[in-house]
């Protein structure tokens, strides 16, 4: 529509300056109101155009942050499975180096130390297909929250390679202790084992890093939580 006026109000102009039956000043009066018709009929076309596709970027977005909720959802349920197996971990190591000074009976020693002995290795997979996806296809910028839109980008670019690196170190280290466990002399005892200096750096190493382990687990949850609550905010808006 707004095409069609620019060229009708173009031809008029055309006719207008070839008339020769107009005086120069009125050709100038009407020369200049054509093209005043056309910046108007321009800019018209540009602002409905911006508008429309403002529209269409936003519903994108919705959508995106709809479906980004759900994605961080489901990263909050398996964090918190995977911060309960590095917490019971945690516990575990803790009670085999409280028995090295015990002087409880050497068997019910061995009894403790074979049921709390055990290795889980946790890789934490989280939802970054729809986030990839998203980023890839330059549209992140469109989010229009720039708090939400930050958050974002650090939940998935520092918060979860964080939270990837701190797993790996700590299933290294358990593979680590496993070998030791594999390759231990089958005479000794698993008191005796644990109680090797190896074996106690080990252990100690290892509650250190399950404690890293489970403060990148909160911080990694309770970030998913926020950017949800962002996104209802947001959402709704």
């Amino acid at each position: 529509m707004a095409e069609q006026e620019v060229i009708k109000h173009t031809k008029k102009v055309y006719e207008v300056w070839k008339d020769g039956d107009l005086s120069w000043w009125h050709k100038l009066k009407e020369f200049l109101l054509e093209i005043a018709i056309i910046v108007f009929a321009v800019t018209i076309s540009i602002w409905f155009h911006d508008l429309s596709e403002k529209r269409h970027k936003q519903h994108d977005v919705k959508e995106f942050l709809t479906g980004l909720k759900g994605d961080l959802n489901k990263d909050i349920q398996l964090l918190e499975e995977n911060k309960n197996v590095i917490a019971g971990l945690d516990s575990n190591f803790h009670l085999i180096l409280s028995l090295r000074d015990s002087n409880i009976a050497t068997v019910l020693r061995n009894k403790i130390i074979t049921e709390h002995f055990y290795f889980y290795l946790r890789v934490t997979h989280p939802s970054i297909g729809r986030y990839e996806g998203f980023k890839s296809s330059g549209k992140i910028g469109t989010i229009e929250d720039d708090n939400l839109k930050q958050d974002i980008l650090e939940y998935y670019q520092q918060i979860i390679p964080d939270v990837a690196y701190g797993e790996s170190y700590v299933n290294e280290l358990q593979s680590k202790i496993l070998d030791q466990d594999i390759n231990k002399d089958d005479k000794m005892t698993m008191s005796e084992f644990t109680a090797t200096g190896k074996m106690q750096g080990l252990l100690g190493l290892g509650i250190q890093n399950f404690e890293v382990n489970l403060d990148a687990y909160n911080n990694a949850i309770k970030h998913a939580k926020k950017v949800v609550v962002e996104i209802d905010k947001a959402i709704k808006h």
